[in-house]
């Protein structure tokens, strides 16, 4: 029996949910069977236009403006939609992204999250670190825009279908995470 996994990302204004806002989010909803996720079954990418200009340094990473956010809303109904299929949530960083992603909408708090930085010890791989972008050139996946939502949740779902030789026979780095009890819930929010 197959299961689902979302893989999803965030663009945002900085690196605190407390402080900054989510300007692009991407998700990636996979069938995941036979150790791998065998084909995807939907997608969902927009942008958001956050109440404050998108500072310098941010357009600079990610290539995103001001102008192409303009008048822009996320479709909470969509992804919370697309979430709730999904027996898992995996995020590469997922603390950051699972930060975000909550105060927009605070029912994913209550669902399965993974993070592949955290979960997965890279470097005991071989690997210099568990960095996405030196991963997939690792790995000579080619990416067509680095650090944008949904190139890099398709792309995370990509790395994780491989295996390496130190993995069981059959096991990929996504079976190996799904293997991993999920995330604990923040520590503020657990009652």
């Amino acid at each position: 029996m197959s299961k689902h996994i979302a893989f999803i990302d965030v663009e945002t204004t900085g690196m605190s949910s407390d402080n900054s806002e989510v300007i692009e989010l991407g998700v990636m909803l996979g069938e995941f069977e036979n150790n791998r996720i065998s084909r995807v079954t939907e997608e969902y990418c927009e942008f958001q236009e956050p109440f404050f200009s998108i500072p310098s340094i941010i357009t600079n990473i990610t290539g995103i403006t001001d102008r192409m956010v303009r008048g822009r809303v996320l479709d909470m109904d969509k992804i919370l939609s697309m979430l709730r299929k999904a027996d898992g949530i995996v995020a590469h960083n997922a603390t950051f992204d699972r930060g975000f992603v909550s105060k927009l909408l605070p029912e994913t708090l209550d669902m399965n999250w993974y993070c592949s930085v955290r979960q997965i010890r890279w470097k005991d791989y071989g690997f210099e670190n568990g960095k996405l972008q030196q991963l997939l050139k690792v790995h000579q996946i080619e990416v067509d825009h680095a650090h944008r939502a949904l190139d890099d949740a398709k792309n995370l779902a990509k790395l994780l279908n491989f295996s390496h030789p130190t993995l069981a026979e059959d096991a990929t780095y996504i079976s190996y995470l799904m293997n991993k009890n999920p995330l604990k819930k923040p520590m503020k929010l657990q009652n």
